[in-house]
């Protein structure tokens, strides 16, 4: 009996631990369409995880289902289209994702993006709340945008947070108040006389570290970015300091007060500008690389831990001479074309979705360079799904005659490649190997990175 207790418990501890504890029920207008929920942790990196995924039926509906520790970002992507929202432990959704249909001739900027209604949600009114109080922020802005950017009247400033607890009051939730918090704090950086100095005094030092708070993080970047060239440091002895190694780095950097007295925040920033260091000249991408991994042998935080493995994934995934990501897709005579099928050629990947006077002028000079480049350079155009019958016929009618590839709903190869925008250019060696990841566009130095690959 006593063992049939335990393993009872044990079982229902199991039911527990495995549980789903977030719960979205939602409709689309895409039918029949993959549907992806990812969440982000490390908002230093935009470094997504993919926690579930589902189908629309045939009338749109789907239902996404997760496990959540904390409060975090999250966004939903439709096909390749996507709906931010965030999400909370313990709570379900009821949400509508509305896809407009776009034109073939709209370019990727100026497309309609994508809409978000959720119906209902059991998360104490956290989405609303922050939903809501960027509204009323972005209201007041529009409204007042010449007293407070022009006439620098911070007065106006504190009436949004005297707006935004007249029409939210008894907000309870710690991380909508930090959302609102920081958000007004971006907003001081543009008029205050004294700039980061204050923002940074008044919002950072002696401050808790909000790692999955966006509002939080955007700005640290825009306060924190370059922090190294900053005028609380000499360059020559900080080179030398950088050059001496991570104990010697340290030491200097802590000359600086805010660095000496927050050193968790200090570690970040730390962290985020070696990141930015190692894409420059080979010695000092050695270098930054060297101290980014004793930080993260060192380091008690495992934020810093999962921050610093999350950049070398992405760093290394796109670095010069690793493999470069397979796929197999169809081509305008749906044929498959795998990566592979170009192993002994110099190959260039030109993603696209939708046409502008920017991305036809680069199909021009692209153009150019493929009649140059005859078959030493293999050019494979990748168009999103809904943009494929355009770029078929647009094809057909400037008789390009390198292969036209339909994306489908292959969302994992853009994250692979970290495409972000289009058009957007990768070049790949012999063997599949990266060779310049992005890569110029056809206008910008192409031919002469092309030239320099070539011969490896």
């Amino acid at each position: 009996m006593k063992r049939r207790i335990a393993t009872l418990i044990s079982f229902l501890l199991f039911l527990t631990a495995t549980a789903q504890n977030v719960t979205i029920t939602g409709r689309s207008n895409k039918t029949n369409s993959l549907v992806r929920l990812f969440v982000y942790e490390d908002l230093v990196n935009e470094y997504g995880t993919l926690i579930n995924q589902s189908q629309t039926d045939e009338k749109g509906h789907f239902i996404l289902e997760g496990n959540l520790k904390q409060i975090l970002p999250a966004r939903i992507y439709v096909g390749l289209e996507y709906v931010d929202l965030i999400l909370s432990p313990k709570a379900t959704y009821d949400i509508e994702i509305i896809v407009p249909e776009q034109q073939d001739n709209v370019s990727y900027f100026e497309k309609e993006l994508p809409a978000i209604r959720v119906k209902r949600a059991t998360d104490q009114g956290i989405y609303r709340q922050i939903i809501y109080s960027e509204e009323i922020i972005n209201g007041y802005m529009m409204e007042h945008f010449n007293q407070i950017y022009r006439g620098r009247q911070v007065r106006y400033i504190d009436s949004i947070q005297n707006a935004i607890n007249r029409e939210l009051p008894g907000i309870k939730s710690d991380y909508v108040k930090a959302h609102n918090r920081y958000r007004i704090a971006a907003i001081r950086l543009g008029i205050n006389a004294d700039g980061k100095k204050k923002i940074i005094k008044d919002y950072y030092d002696g401050q808790p570290v909000l790692y999955t708070q966006t509002a939080y993080i955007d700005l640290f970047k825009e306060l924190f970015d370059g922090y190294f060239n900053s005028t609380s440091y000499d360059s020559h002895l900080l080179n030398d300091a950088f050059m001496g190694g991570p104990t010697s780095f340290k030491k200097y950097l802590d000359t600086d007060p805010l660095m000496a007295n927050n050193p968790r925040l200090a570690e970040l920033i730390k962290i985020y500008n070696l990141q930015k260091l190692c894409y420059g000249d080979r010695n000092t991408s050695r270098l930054a690389k060297d101290h980014l991994n004793y930080i993260k042998s060192q380091t008690k935080h495992a934020e810093h831990k999962a921050i610093i493995s999350d950049f070398f994934e992405k760093f290394n995934r796109l670095a010069t001479g690793a493999p470069a990501s397979e796929f197999t897709l169809k081509d305008q005579n749906a044929k498959d074309i795998q990566l592979t099928d170009y192993r002994d050629d110099l190959v260039l990947l030109q993603f696209v979705d939708g046409m502008s006077p920017v991305a036809e002028h680069q199909f021009s000079e692209l153009r150019a360079l493929h009649n140059q480049w005859q078959d030493s350079v293999q050019i494979l155009t990748i168009a999103t799904h809904d943009k494929m019958a355009f770029f078929k016929q647009y094809f057909e009618e400037k008789r390009q005659d390198w292969p036209l590839l339909d994306l489908g709903d292959n969302i994992l190869l853009l994250e692979a490649y970290n495409v972000r925008t289009y058009p957007e250019y990768i070049l790949i060696t012999r063997g599949n190997k990266i060779g310049e990841a992005p890569a110029p566009s056809p206008e910008r130095y192409l031919e002469e990175r092309v030239r320099r690959l070539y011969g490896k």
